[in-house]
């Protein structure tokens, strides 16, 4: 039987794993290429191989297979990352063992429990009230399905009776936010109740938390949205509402749309147009954005018209510049509150505004201008001081200068008077880092000899066409040409080439992978991929009669450079002979020369 890893990895295409993520384009006859969403650049560096199923970067140094991909992008540990390509591919995995693991595991089937308790009330008698809210907002039970919409009941602890019967505590009950305890006496009552429920997930589909809204009409103290609190398993500055059911339609549109509530995403995926997610009503938080990051570098904010919106979208794009996002917005007419509030009236109204982003700033001059008279000094200095920040925040000198020349025709102000404030600005908070975050520079790869950079790309064209080319693994020269991991590499190679683990069912790459994967070696891993994809890149136009041509030229030429490294040798041992008067010495070293 199969442990579980070998099962996924047989299971699992990390073509198809890492498009979901990146668009990725044809790169020889078995490999892709795009840009690596782990380091900022403007060529494509990343380059995966289909047939060997693994992916390098050889602009930031990263790589590995399908494993170290989830754990880079998803933030996963290794446990975390087979549970979630198991689940992924129909592989079952035996739960971690750690008592933290165990405790957020339980955690997350108690979420998924109370997820499927709620959609039951939902469609019992009890839940009538609330199935007339949702088919009155026009949500088909698809959609409620797709959304796995619940209801809580107006009970005090119907839920928590439910779940103390499945085998769960009231201390795991209240960590999973579902429960409180009594104000007077013991037990627990239920933390929603006569709510709609609208389940929280995080990225990968796991329910980690609720928003109960209030129905119209209800009897209800408390707020309109109530939110599970902080669990374990749920940090509200973590998680986007939606981004589970939208990762492949953010790709597909290249960009993802940022609402407020939950409901605008409902409401949008009834429209049609599903690359959008909700903040939840908080503020767009850094640790959002680096979750997004890994599917798009497009942010389309859609904020309620309001002064909270603005403000809202003001501190996103902010940070969102930061990290070099490009940062665009919705703009919405003065009759409509926010995107579904514009799908109850005409759904098709916003799947067209979806299409059709502006520049933020396009957004953020409309809203400042709102209520303003450009006649009045007073309110002309006020736009100036809300609008030229942001105009400061611009990378891009074309399109600073181009905004700075927008607010300069309105402000009926010189763009060079605007241009000179935002300097002396500059000038004054140029120890201010709030608004400024450094882009992580790639790693930069180690300079290599010629010897050497020969010696590694023969090394990986020979571990790739081992059936064909394996021999030349015995001709190479590598006296001096290679040190530490790649000497080691070589060692390897020609090793389990010649040796008795060379079995004809496994290509040498599989099996150097394996060897260093039960040797718990990462780093040989990671050196023999890196020198893998190096030769596909290298060799991938070439048929492979011209690929041993290479082969031989390479070999040649290492040869070439590995008897005059010699002779250099010899050389200077002849002349330390000479100055000692050795003549023995030198007749025998002459000899050497010679052959």
């Amino acid at each position: 039987m199969l442990d579980p890893k070998d099962e996924i990895k047989q299971k699992i295409d990390i073509v198809e794993l890492i498009g979901e993520y990146l668009p990725l384009k044809p790169s020889g006859t078995h490999g892709f290429k795009a840009n690596c969403p782990f380091h900022s650049e403007k060529s494509p560096s990343f380059h995966v191989s289909s047939d060997r199923q693994i992916w390098h970067c050889f602009g930031c140094s990263e790589g590995g297979d399908c494993f170290s991909f989830v754990m880079k992008m998803e933030g996963m540990d290794f446990p975390e990352a087979l549970l979630h390509l198991g689940e992924k591919v129909g592989v079952e995995v035996k739960r971690l063992s750690t008592t933290g693991s165990n405790v957020k595991q339980r955690l997350y089937e108690l979420s998924d429990l109370a997820v499927r308790f709620y959609e039951k009330v939902f469609s019992s008698e009890a839940g009538l009230d609330a199935r007339k809210y949702v088919e009155g907002r026009g949500i088909s039970a698809d959609l409620r399905q797709r959304f796995k919409l619940g209801y809580a009941n107006t009970q005090w602890d119907t839920l928590t009776q439910f779940v103390l019967k499945r085998g769960y505590s009231e201390s795991e009950i209240v960590s999973a936010g579902l429960g409180q305890k009594k104000k007077v006496g013991s037990g627990l009552i239920d933390r929603f109740r006569d709510r709609l429920m609208i389940p929280l997930h995080d990225q990968h589909g796991k329910a980690v938390g609720f928003t109960g809204r209030v129905l119209p009409g209800a009897d209800e103290n408390g707020p309109k949205y109530m939110n599970s609190p902080e669990t374990p398993i749920y940090h509200k500055g973590h998680l986007l509402f939606g981004l589970d059911l939208a990762k492949r339609a953010i790709k597909e549109a290249g960009g993802v749309i940022i609402a407020e509530g939950n409901l605008d995403v409902i409401a949008s995926h009834k429209a049609g147009v599903e690359n959008i997610v909700a903040s939840s009503g908080t503020a767009l938080t850094e640790d959002q954005l680096t979750l997004l990051a890994r599917y798009t570098k497009t942010l389309i904010f859609c904020f309620d018209r309001d002064a909270a919106g603005l403000n809202a979208a003001k501190r996103g794009m902010t940070i969102a510049r930061a990290q070099n996002f490009d940062v665009r917005a919705i703009i919405m007419g003065e009759d409509v509150k926010d995107p579904d509030d514009l799908v109850q009236k005409n759904p098709e109204a916003w799947a067209q505004l979806a299409k059709h982003s502006v520049p933020v700033m396009e957004y953020l001059i409309e809203r400042t201008l709102a209520g303003k008279n450009l006649t009045k000094v007073d309110d002309k200095r006020a736009i100036a001081k809300e609008l030229l920040p942001f105009i400061q925040e611009i990378k891009d000198v074309v399109e600073q200068e181009h905004w700075l020349q927008v607010v300069g025709n309105l402000l009926a102000v010189e763009p060079a008077t605007l241009r000179t404030s935002i300097r002396q600005t500059e000038t004054k908070n140029k120890s201010n880092t709030n608004r400024v975050q450094e882009v992580k520079k790639p790693a930069v790869p180690a300079k290599h000899t010629k010897e050497e950079g020969i010696v590694t790309l023969l090394l990986g064209v020979l571990i790739n066409n081992a059936q064909t080319l394996g021999g030349y693994l015995q001709e190479l020269s590598i006296d001096a040409s290679l040190q530490g991991l790649e000497r080691e590499l070589y060692n390897q190679a020609r090793d389990l080439y010649t040796g008795a683990q060379n079995t004809p069912d496994q290509t040498l790459f599989s099996r150097l992978r394996d060897h260093f994967d039960a040797h718990d070696r990462e780093d040989l891993k990671q050196l023999l991929i890196k020198l893998s994809l190096l030769a596909d890149r290298t060799f991938s136009q070439l048929s492979p009669a011209q690929v041993e041509d290479q082969v031989k030229t390479l070999c040649a030429l290492l040869g070439h450079s590995e008897s005059q490294r010699k002779r250099k040798i010899i050389a200077t041992k002849i002349r330390q002979a000479e100055q000692l008067g050795d003549q023995e010495a030198v007749q025998k070293l002459l000899s050497e020369l010679s052959q």
